[in-house]
C-alpha cells in the first residue's frame, strides 16, 4: 500500500516537473516570437524613416503625395504585426488552462442551483402569500 502511494507521489511529481518544464518552454517561445514581432515592426519603422526622409527631399507635389500613401501604408502593416496571430493563440492557451468540470460536477452543481432556486421561489411565495393576506385582513 505504501509502495503504491509512492508510486503515485512519483507520478505526480513528474506530472508537475513536465508542466513547469512545458511553461518554461512556452515562456521562451512566447518571447522569442515578441522578439521577432519586434524585429519586423523595428524594419518597418527603419522603411518609412527612409520614405519621409525622401519625401522631405521630394519637390513635387505628385512624389510626396505617393511616398506619403505609402508611408501610411507601411504604418498599417507595421500596427497589424503580431495582432491576429497572438490574439487566436492567447486564447487557445487560456482555454487549455481552463480546467472544466467534470460530468458529476456539473450533475451535482446543476441539482443544487435548482434546489436553491427551487427554495427561494417558494420562500418568496410564501412572503406573497403572507402580505396578500395582511392586506386581505386590513381591507
Amino acid at each position: 500500500m505504501a509502495k503504491k502511494r509512492n508510486e503515485n507521489l512519483n507520478i505526480e511529481d513528474l506530472a508537475v516537473q513536465d508542466k513547469t518544464a512545458k511553461k518554461k518552454q512556452e515562456k521562451e517561445l512566447k518571447k522569442q516570437e515578441k522578439e521577432n514581432i519586434l524585429k519586423e515592426k523595428k524594419k518597418i519603422e527603419n522603411k518609412i524613416d527612409a520614405l519621409a526622409k525622401d519625401k522631405k527631399a521630394a519637390k513635387d507635389k505628385e512624389s510626396k503625395k505617393d511616398l506619403k500613401k505609402e508611408i501610411n501604408k507601411l504604418k498599417k502593416e507595421r500596427k497589424e504585426i503580431g495582432k491576429k496571430d497572438t490574439y487566436l493563440r492567447d486564447i487557445k492557451k487560456e482555454m487549455n488552462m481552463v480546467r472544466w468540470p467534470s460530468a458529476s460536477e456539473v450533475v451535482k452543481y446543476s441539482i443544487a442551483s435548482l434546489v436553491f432556486v427551487a427554495f427561494f421561489a417558494l420562500f418568496f411565495y410564501g412572503i406573497d402569500a403572507l402580505f396578500a393576506l395582511v392586506k386581505d385582513l386590513i381591507n
